[in-house]
């Protein structure tokens, strides 16, 4: 099965250390492995996604080649900017759109553009569609990779300040990564409003794939409840069915800068993942055919704004605390 045009996909969390990099990594490369042609995008300013695969943002820099910095700041396209790698190791379809340090300060340095332009007497209505052109940024840099990879990844930094929105604004779908822990599920409810302001605002067709439940121990009662927990604030059909298993050796990705399929000791999160990249296709692809199709976002919005299920509470969770990775 294939998508009919281009999917951009955000990972989204304001969370950090929920595995949104991780998981960014991993999605790519089961893409890859399906043999989709995939390109990720690193828009957090600690460019883990960038240096995961070998790649150092200052020796770019120092070399005049360009990052993701390029399209904010000077409107860069990011077909003019994606790495690619030897042949040999992902056949020549998986691109990274390299991150920059520089990254978190785009959003200030943009919004003094605003202001100086208030300074020279422009209309407040101009100055509202500079801010919007601001946002849309993201969007307009990866449009020149629509029709040459059939799935683009964004890895985002963790708040839901300008790179987060920029993100969201330039995706067609996005992934909520989560740990089983009190500190992740706490956010929830902010970034599921945060999202719904910004379908309403500039992005009607922003779609949830789904939650995913990360660093995931079936044989803990807590893991479990929290996975039933999600269910009952997001509804059954908004948290993906495949769940992603604690690893140890998962750590050791960052140090060997490969992929989970290319690290012996991660098969069973890498066959986990291609479980995951095939559920995401078959809810896409097949729509209201599937056996579990895609949410309609508008109602997971209402349903977590109304819900009363507390995701801070759990049975037993006092006694259980000591489980928990935060």
């Amino acid at each position: 099965m294939r998508f009919k045009k281009t999917q951009i996909i955000a990972l989204a969390n304001q969370k950090g250390g929920c595995g949104k990099t991780t998981s960014s990594i991993a999605i790519a490369a089961a893409f890859n492995q399906l043999g989709y042609s995939v390109a990720i995008v690193d828009i957090d300013p600690q460019c883990n996604a960038t240096e995961s695969f070998g790649i150092l943002p200052n020796d770019l820099f120092s070399q005049g080649k360009l990052s993701i910095l390029d399209g904010y700041i000077k409107k860069r396209s990011a077909i003019d900017i994606q790495v690619g790698f030897e042949p040999e190791r992902f056949d020549n379809k998986l691109f990274v759109i390299p991150g920059n340090k520089q990254l978190g300060e785009v959003g200030g340095y943009l919004e003094t553009e605003a202001l100086q332009q208030i300074k020279f007497e422009r209309a407040e209505i101009e100055v509202d569609d500079l801010r919007d052109e601001h946002r849309g940024r993201l969007r307009s840099c990866l449009d020149s990779l629509r029709g040459v990879h059939d799935v683009v990844i964004i890895d985002t930094p963790p708040n839901l300040g300008y790179l987060m929105t920029s993100a969201l604004v330039a995706s067609d779908w996005f992934i909520i990564p989560v740990f089983p822990s009190q500190y992740d599920l706490a956010g929830l409810e902010e970034l599921t409003v945060t999202i719904g302001k910004i379908r309403k605002k500039y992005n009607p067709t922003l779609k949830l794939a789904g939650v995913l439940l990360g660093n995931f121990d079936k044989s803990t009662k807590l893991d479990s409840q929290i996975y039933k927990l999600l269910c009952q604030k997001f509804g059954e059909d908004a948290v993906f069915q495949t769940t992603i298993s604690r690893g140890v050796r998962m750590r050791e990705l960052t140090f060997t800068k490969q992929t989970v399929f290319e690290f012996e000791g991660a098969s069973q999160q890498a066959d986990q993942f291609l479980t995951l990249v095939n559920e995401m296709i078959n809810r896409a692809v097949k729509g209201p055919e599937s056996s579990k199709a895609l949410p309609q976002i508008e109602k997971v919005v209402e349903r977590v704004e109304n819900s009363e299920v507390d995701m801070s509470q759990l049975p037993e969770f006092e006694e259980q605390r000591g489980v928990v990775n935060g």
